[in-house]
């Protein structure tokens, strides 16, 4: 556990605000859609990537309105502050974050606030207990829970490497000086010369109104119709993925680190948004490197939940109908959604390999029952959103019975139950949820009021006060608090 002491902190009201104070002082620092094209990626020549799976090894880590007939969900309560249901935020503290937390100034400044953590060694596979609820995400390796903001970090930080080796497979980070870019107000240029590889794409910026240092929402695989207010950036690129799932996987980071890099697509994806990051901080005049979102429906939803989950640089977080791979409960599947048409977590390995094959795959081998044991995880989808707090989380969905694909009583259940580790962090009002239904990837109305108080809050700076909505059409919503065998503490202190 890293010493935490003598350490600044600010309000919540002054994280929120915080990119603007920094850019003032001159600071820089599955689905049925189809796969992307790659657009100009340069596939460069790889060797392979470190493998994370397995082993006992101790790992230190590296730097590394609802509307429209939309009602209301039931939140989820417990632990720290109270959620604001119905755009209204908790009434713990000025800021409507329930209790008057502060958030260290490292929060949203680095990739990774747990990078000094040490994370003792990975339970093997034979030695996990199959428990078809979700995990504390509160209790440690060591059997403890923790009773202080403060121990966030690096309990994140176990969190986190769980997740590569029990889910995703390895993020590597490249050494220093290996990326490099440009930054104009029309295009990025990303290089990256790493892991005996090499690697370029570029994307393409639309200023969409803003003043430089602009904030910015990168649209992984496009904005899906999503109504990006004026002065907002938007930036776009196609995400290279091959459609299968056996033949050789393609896109810039298995070009720096070998095809066979056990890492699935979405750890390759939220790499990719990781390395967009570095040359924004290199280049800060045109777009603030702490002012950024990221979005992308279906499978460029799961890229993005991802990406925001696994760097902690992202301010803003917008999955829009990400399903299995995204924020969907793996385990919960078999349970809540085992119906014709959904899609179970063998899929996310076998369809097109979103997951790691080396790393999920010990837990599953077929898209039934029988074949599935992901149960037996120590870690699932909750968690992941967990590890995007304290700053900006806004899930889009869609529980209609149009679309199956989407396990929509799994992905109600897990948000409520990720909202709860927000709550207990001080932070309910930073997480919000919108389900309605209708065709995949087609923004709805009722989805707009949370966007735009959302991104007021994390990347404008405003004082939006309605943020933390949780609202969704889905009939018969099953009891979320029926899928955990744990509350959820009362933490003090600090973030």
């Amino acid at each position: 556990m890293r010493l935490r002491t003598g350490r600044p902190t600010i309000s919540l009201a002054l994280f929120a605000a915080l990119p603007l104070a920094l850019a003032a002082c001159g600071t820089g620092g599955g689905g049925s859609d189809p796969a992307g094209s790659g657009g100009s990626s340069t596939v460069g020549t790889g060797g392979v990537g470190a493998s994370g799976t397995g082993g006992a090894s101790t790992v230190t880590s590296g730097a590394s309105s609802s509307g429209g007939g939309v009602t209301t969900g039931e939140a989820s309560s417990g632990g720290g502050g109270p959620v604001g249901t119905g755009g209204a935020p908790g009434t713990g503290g000025t800021d409507g974050s329930g209790g008057g937390n502060a958030v260290s100034a490292e929060w949203g400044q680095v990739e990774n606030p747990g990078a000094g953590c040490t994370v003792g060694p990975m339970p093997s596979v034979a030695s996990l207990t199959a428990n078809a609820k979700l995990p504390d995400p509160f209790k440690k390796m060591d059997g403890t829970r923790i009773a202080d903001k403060s121990e966030w970090a690096c309990r994140r930080e176990e969190i986190l490497q769980q997740a590569y080796e029990f889910i995703y497979g390895d993020k590597p980070v490249p050494a220093e000086g290996a990326v490099s870019g440009t930054v104009s107000d029309s295009r990025i240029t990303v290089q990256v010369d790493d892991g005996g590889g090499s690697a370029s794409f570029n994307l393409t910026v639309n200023m969409n109104g803003a003043t430089a240092p602009a904030p910015a929402i990168i649209g992984y695989g496009g904005l899906s119709g999503m109504p990006v207010p004026r002065g907002v950036a938007t930036i776009t690129f196609s995400a290279v993925e091959s459609t299968g799932g056996s033949g050789a996987k393609n896109g810039p980071f298995y070009s720096a680190y070998g095809s066979d890099h056990p890492a699935g697509y979405l750890t390759a994806q939220a790499w990719q948004i990781s390395r967009v990051l570095d040359v924004l901080e290199q280049n800060p005049g045109v777009i603030d490197p702490h002012r950024v979102g990221v979005t992308g429906c279906s499978r460029w939803g799961k890229g993005a939940f991802v990406a925001g989950a696994l760097d902690n640089r992202i301010a803003l977080t917008i999955p829009v109908e990400s399903g299995l791979g995204g924020t969907v409960g793996l385990r919960l599947v078999e349970v809540l959604d085992s119906y014709s048409g959904s899609e179970w977590p063998y899929h996310s390995i076998s369809y097109v390999r979103w997951l790691s094959e080396v790393a999920l795959g010990q837990f599953t081998t077929g898209n039934n029952a029988g074949a599935d044991n992901t149960n037996k995880l120590p870690v699932d989808m909750h968690e992941m959103m967990g590890l995007i707090a304290p700053r900006g989380l806004y899930i889009v969905d869609n529980p209609s019975t149009m679309y199956n694909g989407l396990d929509r009583n799994s992905a109600w259940v897990t948000a409520n139950v990720g909202k709860m580790i927000f709550e207990a962090l001080g932070v309910g009002d930073h997480m919000a949820y919108t389900g309605a239904g209708g065709s995949h990837c087609s923004w709805r109305s009722q989805y707009t009021a949370s966007l735009n108080a959302m991104i007021d809050k994390f990347l404008l700076g405003k004082d939006a006060t309605a943020t933390g909505n949780f609202a969704t059409d889905l009939p018969n919503k099953p009891n979320h608090l029926d899928h955990i065998d744990w509350t959820p503490p009362t933490l003090t202190g600090e973030l």
